[in-house]
């Protein structure tokens, strides 16, 4: 079970508990904790994410736009400022330490994983409500962390580079950042209770394309 307590939230999770297991002995990221993922296969992820980053900063400010309250805006607003200076600036510097540059992320081509993850997003939050939108980006962040922790767990990355991405989202900073943006979510699931199937059905296909876009990198 994840590292939060909110009954909404956990019957949330009940939905993907399937997809967690397979996420968590996904390949691509066992590779990264214990060091044999291919480095090319990593800096495809890499140039994949940022591409990926770019409009999931789009779904946010779409997100902040429907807030219910100053609150939820004033924190939605401040993630959009996080996605460029931490996850995207990392990005570029671990692009960097693996000899690339950050031309090599701007110009990547984005692959279907994540066109299709991206469609998702700004569906949901330009079109949807708030409780839609919030649901759909839940799991970029509790995946995220999710992953973080178990990888940080099973002991450091024998990988500079590796250990550095695995410490990010299994740190302090990134993890307040999910626990504002689950208590959104769980206060958007206690507004609609007669929704809890749909928006249920969202937050598994977001897990859905969290999983193909490792996969995705991993094939590549």
């Amino acid at each position: 079970m994840p590292h939060q307590q909110a009954v909404e939230l956990r019957e949330l999770w009940t939905v993907i508990d399937d997809l967690w297991r397979r996420i968590q002995d996904h390949p691509f990221l066992t590779g990264l904790q214990d060091g044999t993922l291919d480095e090319a296969k990593f800096r495809y992820f890499l140039q994949q994410d940022y591409r990926y980053l770019e409009d999931f900063a789009r779904a946010l400010l779409h997100l902040a736009a429907k807030a219910p309250d100053a609150g939820a805006l004033r924190t939605i607003w401040r993630h959009v400022g996080t996605v460029f200076e931490v996850e995207a600036a990392l990005h570029q510097d671990l692009t960097a330490a693996l000899g690339g540059d950050a031309q090599d992320l701007r110009s990547a081509p984005r692959g279907d994983a994540t066109e299709a993850y991206v469609d998702f997003l700004l569906h949901h939050t330009a079109h949807g409500d708030f409780a839609a939108g919030v649901i759909s980006v839940l799991p970029c962040y509790w995946i995220y962390r999710e992953v973080g922790l178990a990888l940080a767990a099973r002991g450091r990355s024998p990988v500079p580079a590796y250990e550095a991405w695995i410490e990010t989202y299994a740190g302090d900073v990134y993890g307040a950042a999910v626990l504002e943006l689950q208590a959104l979510a769980a206060e958007a699931l206690r507004s609609v209770p007669a929704r809890r199937e749909e928006l249920r059905a969202i937050f598994r296909q977001g897990v859905r394309h969290e999983f193909m876009f490792w996969q995705q990198a991993y094939d590549h």
